[in-house]
């Protein structure tokens, strides 16, 4: 009996062994279930926070409000699922809720943003698209081409300039950049860049443009020229007192030669050889005088003031021109440039200029023509 009541003793130890395992397994189910859930709220955080990265990255607003809005939805329901089963198990629960109301507030203020940058690149869409057509409009209200000779001697070609690029390339950048279709034309190529046509000779006075005009006008029949000339009859002292009258008599022959243009009349630079200023403001007051009797006539000619004794800024000073005390610097020629657009612009806004004769020309330039 003894020994029968020792093994009846130690039977119980067998059932204490397996109640403790399983005592165990609870345990470690128990754990296993909150790391799950642990991980849980790790993914919907990284949900929603991938969700925000989303929509702040996105270039189209519109497109930030198409992705949030699957986004947020399988989120609030992870969410919803994850806190009740977090309740019953009554763990986390403070974290899981403070991860929905994050999650939401994050999501909500995501969707504004969204939704703010979708109105401000509507905005900015509408802007940009329409910047190009107002800049355009005011430039080119008549949509006519911009057929232009340049007519003049040294510094129309742009001589001391770098590849003879002169005033003629900057002016007509800016003239392309405003919206102007732009065709340089005359007898002469000259200059490392696309339409280059001018029609220059160095050395040359007023009289004798006015012939190498005649020649070049009638096959080209230009709308707009572009006139610098009296330098040389300054330097060579050849008929400084009549310049006004040369030039009225040759602007007379451009506009009766090409019916269809206007005349940009530039006054001349101010110049630092010797004591010549005196005879260039002389000059330059003959110019202004005939621009005057130009307008009462009512015909298309404007004057492109160059010099700095009228006050002008922008205009190039005794610091714009070079060692050889006539021709510009590179900033004078480009402020020379600028000068020619304002002057054009303001034809423009006056209703001058007209669409050039259709002569076979292109309005285009010949930009891509080959040897230029």
């Amino acid at each position: 009996m003894a020994l029968d009541d020792m093994e009846k003793v130690q039977d119980p130890s067998p059932r204490t062994s397996r109640l403790a395992f399983i005592r165990s397994k609870k345990g470690i189910a128990i754990f296993t279930a909150v790391s799950c859930l642990l991980v849980g709220v790790v993914v919907v955080i990284a949900l929603a926070a991938t969700g925000v990265v989303h929509a702040g990255n996105s270039s189209d607003g519109s497109k930030s409000n198409e992705q949030l809005a699957p986004v947020s939805s399988p989120t609030s329901t992870i969410l919803v699922a994850t806190s009740t089963a977090a309740t019953a198990v009554g763990v986390l629960e403070p974290t899981s809720t403070s991860a929905s109301t994050t999650s939401s507030s994050s999501t909500s203020e995501t969707t504004k943003a969204a939704s703010t940058t979708s109105k401000s690149t509507s905005s900015s869409d509408v802007s940009t698209s329409a910047t190009p057509t107002s800049v355009k409009s005011a430039a080119s209200p008549s949509d006519a081409p911009l057929r232009i000779m340049a007519l003049g001697a040294s510094i129309v070609k742009g001589e001391t300039s770098p590849g003879y690029l002169g005033f003629r390339k900057p002016m007509r950048d800016q003239l392309v950049d405003l919206g102007y279709e732009v065709n340089m034309v005359g007898s002469v190529r000259l200059g490392d860049f696309v339409d280059n046509d001018v029609e220059a000779y160095g050395g040359k006075k007023i009289k004798e443009m006015h012939n190498y005009a005649k020649k070049a006008v009638p096959k080209m029949l230009p709308n707009v020229f572009l006139i610098n000339l009296g330098t040389n009859n300054l330097l060579q002292n050849k008929d400084v007192d009549k310049v006004g009258q040369q030039m009225e008599d040759m602007i007379d022959y451009l506009l009766t030669a090409s019916d269809k243009s206007t005349v940009i009349l530039s006054t001349m630079l101010t110049n630092k050889v010797g004591d010549l200023e005196t005879e260039v403001l002389d000059m330059n007051k003959q110019y202004r005088d005939i621009i005057k009797k130009f307008e009462a006539d009512g015909k298309p000619v404007v004057l492109a003031e160059m010099h700095p004794s009228e006050g002008a800024s922008g205009v190039p000073s005794v610091n714009e021109i070079g060692p050889d005390g006539s021709h510009p610097t590179v900033q004078g020629y480009e402020m020379m440039g600028n000068i020619f657009v304002q002057a054009i612009q303001e034809a423009n806004k006056k209703g001058l200029i007209q669409k050039p004769a259709k002569n076979g020309i292109p309005d285009d330039g010949e930009a891509g023509r080959d040897g230029f």
